[in-house]
């Protein structure tokens, strides 16, 4: 039996499982894949450098990895599914029943689960006698909570690009007050009456927050309700009350100036499971972070958080491409690398945000220039005092 033809039955078997997957196929073989890829998602996600071709959740909330595999090159596919441990809970082969069959022993005393597949679908499914567990599982958990239940966030954090967190909360506060509104309808009133003219990041932003709906016609969610509850509570009603509230941080942080709404925005940022990882990140590195130890830390544990938060578009595929060559210590010791993958927002108005919302202290000193000028030894991020 032909890869496809396994792949097609094991995407059925999860089904039936109530397991959520995720596949990897390349364009290139799009057609071959057609029928999974027509029940299925695609992801990007990758452990250790290699890309699952089936990753998700089991029904009880469990990183699965899945490497398919049809009559041939079964002892690559095993390979691959030792690695996957790495950064699921439990991992797999899967491939033609008779030709799995001899590896099965060797399988399970590796502690690789076991999936057998004949004409009618699955004949054997023998789950791993033991799971690995690592930290770069939870790397894995947070970007399959994103791809999975994305409805809950409208995209990545790289969509948060304003210096002032304040501005997230405008389309929050405009629907609080108005109820539902087309997308143009929110943008036009944040526009006129916050008098600011980035009106539609704003709305992109606390969509990635998962503080109002995605849609024609935008709404609040259940966490932009509570946002308004909180804001109504502190006496903002309407855009000119948040626009009077923004003047009086000035040149100081939200954190200093208004507590009550650095810890609103700092929770609604946690929420989001690539920030979440990030913070878990700062603080194993804190008090005193410095940006490429931060890096390093990220490749190694969070790889799939450093190249979508970090990494510009072009520079996220030269990192994919160096870490899949055994190279990824290039990405924090080289600076012709680093300053080259890494977004120049970074180090401004990310830096800005965490400052604004009490995550990193307000000593910190973000970088305004070209990367290439950016001295990491000097500029060090200082982890808050959170009590």
């Amino acid at each position: 039996m032909n890869e496809a033809a396994v792949f097609d039955r094991v995407v059925t078997a999860l089904d039936e499982r109530n397991y959520e997957p995720l596949v990897h196929v390349p364009a290139a073989h799009s057609d071959t894949y057609a029928d999974v890829l027509d029940r299925c998602r695609r992801h990007e996600i990758s452990i250790r450098g290699r890309y699952p071709d089936v990753l998700g959740f089991t029904e009880t909330n469990r990183v699965f990895a899945i490497e398919v595999k049809g009559s041939t090159n079964l002892l690559r596919g095993i390979g691959q599914a030792l690695t996957y441990q790495q950064g699921a809970h439990v991992s797999y082969l899967a491939g033609d029943g008779d030709a799995v069959a001899p590896h099965a022993n060797l399988l399970q005393s590796k502690g690789v689960g076991v999936i057998a597949v004949g004409a009618d679908g699955v004949e054997r499914w023998d789950a791993p006698p033991s799971a690995e567990s690592t930290a770069a599982v939870a790397d894995i958990e947070g970007q399959l909570s994103l791809r999975l239940r994305g409805n809950e966030f409208g995209g990545d954090i790289t969509t948060l690009s304003l210096a002032q967190p304040l501005n997230y909360l405008a389309p929050v506060v405009a629907l609080d007050r108005n109820g539902p509104l087309a997308r143009d309808e929110l943008v036009d009133t944040i526009t006129d009456e916050y008098s600011f003219g980035a009106a539609t990041e704003t709305v992109a932003s606390g969509r990635t927050l998962g503080l109002i709906t995605a849609g024609s016609t935008l709404e609040l969610t259940s966490q932009g309700d509570l946002a308004a509850t909180v804001l109504r509570g502190y006496g903002v009603e309407d855009l000119d009350d948040l626009r009077l509230v923004k003047s009086d941080v000035s040149r100081r942080t939200i954190a200093a100036v208004h507590p009550p709404l650095a810890v609103l925005l700092r929770n609604s940022f946690v929420r989001h499971p690539e920030f979440g990882l990030l913070l878990d990140a700062l603080r194993m590195e804190g008090p005193q972070v410095h940006f490429l130890a931060l890096v390093e830390r990220l490749v190694h544990e969070y790889p799939n958080v450093f190249l979508s938060a970090f990494c510009t578009t072009r520079g996220a595929a030269r990192a994919r491409e160096l870490i899949e060559r055994g190279e990824t210590a290039r990405l924090y010791r080289d600076p012709s690398v680093w300053r080259d993958v890494i977004r120049n927002n970074v180090l401004f108005n990310f830096v800005q945000q965490l400052k604004h919302v009490g995550v990193l202290a307000p000593e910190t000193r973000s970088h305004s220039g070209p990367i290439g000028e950016y001295d990491p030894d000097e500029k060090p991020w200082i982890v808050a005092d959170e009590r």
